[in-house]
């Protein structure tokens, strides 16, 4: 009876782990959609800023889809601010 009360416990600990890591990448499984999704809008809402060029644009495009945090901060931001954002990363991109 030992043995079975063992094997139960131990079963237990290991459905524990694997139902942690299952909702682990569930939660990174999502935040990568949400990143993609977040990804095919940038370009969208950068084109309603009329006072980029178009490689401007890509290059702005290209910086935020490679930094989650900045990207995420920029639709965060209401309209006049993420145009000042926007500026600020141009003026930053052309020091380099």
């Amino acid at each position: 009876m030992e043995t079975v009360g063992n094997f139960c416990d131990s079963s237990k600990s290991t459905f524990g782990k694997i139902a942690e890591t299952m909702g682990n990448i569930s939660n990174r499984v999502g935040s990568e959609f949400d990143n993609r999704q977040r990804r095919d809008q940038v370009y969208d809402s950068l084109s309603e800023m009329d006072f980029m060029s178009v490689e401007a644009r890509v290059a702005i495009a290209q910086y935020l889809c490679n930094n989650t945090k900045d990207m995420n901060l920029f639709f965060s931001l209401p309209g006049e601010a993420k145009s000042v954002f926007i500026t600020n990363i141009m003026r930053n991109l052309s020091q380099c």
